[in-house]
């Protein structure tokens, strides 16, 4: 997955990074936790359901794509 740099958009993102992009940008201004991305593409909220997701979450974050809170809950960079 490519960072976050000009010249670089959202379609370059397999489709599972930019459902999630899509979920996080329609959160209504809120950061939202993992668990709420998990219910929002149709998942399980068990932990090992969660656990993945969760990873993808900070992948996207340490990319430039997404901003992480302190409390760990995500939002638009």
């Amino acid at each position: 997955m490519p960072h976050r740099a000009d010249g670089v958009s959202e379609d370059d993102l397999p489709e599972d990074y930019r459902r999630i992009l899509q979920v996080v940008a329609g959160a209504e201004d809120q950061p939202v936790m993992t668990r709420q991305v998990c219910e929002a593409l149709g998942m399980d909220t068990r932990p090992q359901q969660t656990e993945p997701m969760r990873g993808k979450l900070k992948r996207l974050a340490n990319r430039g794509w997404l901003h992480r809170t302190p409390s760990g809950r995500y939002g638009p960079p």
